[in-house]
């Protein structure tokens, strides 16, 4: 954060130097008066960051140093004698910056410190007051105005575009498994069961399969877990030839996998036949030896199931008498 604030803290001392700078001269302000404008406009972006970065705890120090420009910005009030433009337009500016923060509150806690500056400073000035604004004060006002509030919005605009790319990006991974790019168990059975309603109310008839790779953990064991992986890899891509557009495909579990699709029986059947074929003829280029099966349970779509909790412990009844069957079936 120190670094993203550094930016924008340089740009908006120094445009909010140049209003100052024309007052404190309308005025003949006193010595005291240009040191601290010296200071905050043109050392201070900078103090503030090197402080922030050598910090144990950087986040903490720059939010402490968000509250001291709040501190900052109500001194120049009582110090512009009160004219008008410039002491309503810094503190805005200043509240404007701590809530585009992001950090919650900010711009509430420094609420009592833009007053706290307003009131000290006072003391120094004798509470002086002369709220008119000239021309030229206007002029000055209007690059911190215009220029600040743009690059200010254009820093907030990129972050929530950042923002909404991850969010498609986590959206994308909890729905996709990242190793075969298939839907994860939890976002199947949400389409799962959406084919499923759709389905039972059209009157479709629909299929589920249930694949579960024979001697995956054997496999692991015997050649690693990243042969185990191209194992998985190859029968995904079996699947995903082998399926029509309409089939919801996903990978229930570390080597099972789950298709929903609107087959009857007989075409469920021949599409589970025709994946068991195309996985007996994978061949693993470090594993030349490696012999890959499957075993396939299949359920269609029953009128008295309701929810989808049925449906798959049908498919998942029909894989185990297909393992109990000495693997590489298909029931």
């Amino acid at each position: 954060m120190p670094q993203r604030v550094y930016k924008f803290r340089i740009l908006g001392m120094a445009l909010g130097g140049l209003p100052i700078a024309v007052v404190l001269r309308e005025i003949n302000a006193p010595i005291y008066s240009w040191l601290w404008w010296i200071f905050v406009c043109y050392l201070w972006p900078h103090v503030a960051f090197i402080v922030a970065k050598n910090s144990k705890q950087p986040y903490i120090t720059e939010r402490n140093n968000l509250i001291f420009d709040s501190f900052i910005a109500g001194s120049w009030a009582p110090l512009l004698h009160f004219n008008l433009l410039p002491s309503v337009l810094l503190p805005s500016i200043t509240l404007a910056d701590k809530v585009g923060s992001g950090i919650k509150n900010l711009w509430l806690y420094s609420l009592p410190f833009i007053l706290a500056g307003t009131i000290l400073f006072s003391f120094f000035t004798g509470f002086a007051f002369h709220p008119n604004t000239s021309m030229p004060v206007i002029l000055a006002c209007l690059p911190i105005l215009i220029i600040h509030t743009l690059v200010v919005s254009m820093g907030s605009y990129q972050l929530v575009r950042r923002v909404q790319f991850q969010n498609i990006k986590f959206s994308k991974l909890s729905q996709q498994d990242s190793l075969t790019t298939l839907y994860t168990r939890r976002y199947w059975q949400e389409k799962a069961t959406d084919l499923m309603q759709q389905c039972k109310k059209n009157e479709i008839i629909a299929s589920m399969l249930f694949i579960d790779i024979d001697y995956f953990k054997e496999i692991n064991d015997k050649y690693g877990h990243s042969i185990g992986d191209d194992v998985l890899l190859a029968i995904t891509e079996v699947i995903k030839d082998s399926i029509p557009n309409t089939a919801i495909a996903g990978r229930f579990g570390g080597d099972e996998f789950a298709i929903a699709l609107p087959l009857d029986h007989s075409e469920a059947k021949s599409l589970a036949i025709q994946i068991s074929h195309q996985t007996n003829k994978i061949q693993i280029k470090s594993a030349h030896q490696l012999n890959c099966t499957v075993s396939i349970g299949i359920a269609e779509l029953n009128t008295n199931q309701t929810i989808l909790r049925e449906w798959i412990e049908a498919a998942d009844k029909s894989l185990y008498q297909a393992k109990n069957m000495g693997r590489n079936q298909v029931v």
